[in-house]
């Protein structure tokens, strides 16, 4: 594992030295790639093009992955440009299940949007929240809250969205559907795993002085 992850860092580093070609700082590719989702949502509630969406979508996450080696070849990482970079995420990630609600979804249950609300607000909202506000009000310490997992975090979140999406174009877009309500339930499990977590170190005295 480290040596996978060490070989991840090497490429970035020599994508990073590559791309220093391009007079494009980290936080400028950081706006681009909020440019190209901007760009890939249009396709998908407008013109209804889930191929070349999706296509889109991911030249903003290769953006998203290029601001940071971007980064550390220049030397500038900071903790702005973290801050940005976490807060376009979110930005991408909404932008993305937005527009998939303008798109002809199969009924399950109940209305897709309503999935896709769920997604927005058990997903993307509530898990980092529960995070943040733990740590603003210093119920645990700040490494503990850095520490909060959970089933069904971002990677997994946005791995089981995309692979859904992928199946749903080839097969049929229920299977989309079912991935939107699979990452609702996962999310819920999160979001109690992470209030558990929280008043079990609250009680046993995990709050600590930063």
């Amino acid at each position: 594992m480290l040596k996978q992850d060490g070989k991840l860092k090497d490429i970035q580093t020599s994508l990073g030295k590559f791309l220093l070609l391009i007079p494009l700082s980290p936080n400028q590719w950081t706006l681009l790639s909020l440019l190209v989702a901007i760009g890939a949502g249009f396709v998908i509630a407008i013109h209804h093009d889930l191929g070349l969406g999706l296509f889109l979508f991911a030249i903003a996450a290769l953006m998203d992955a290029i601001d940071g080696a971007v980064a550390r070849a220049r030397n500038e990482a900071s903790d702005l440009g973290g801050f940005l970079d976490g807060v376009i995420d979110r930005f991408v990630e909404a932008i993305f299940l937005f527009s998939l609600m303008f798109y002809p979804l199969p009924l399950f249950l109940i209305d897709p949007k309503i999935w896709l609300a769920g997604v927005l607000f058990f997903g993307t909202a509530m898990p980092s929240f529960i995070r943040a506000y733990a740590d603003h009000k210093a119920i645990i310490s700040h490494e503990k809250a850095l520490e909060l997992g959970g089933i069904c975090e971002r990677a997994e979140r946005m791995a089981i969205l995309v692979l859904s999406l992928i199946t749903g174009i080839i097969y049929s877009m229920d299977f989309f559907v079912y991935g939107l309500v699979l990452v609702v339930i996962l999310s819920l499990i999160t979001i109690v795993q992470r209030l558990n977590s929280i008043i079990l170190l609250s009680s046993l005295g995990g709050k600590q002085k930063r």
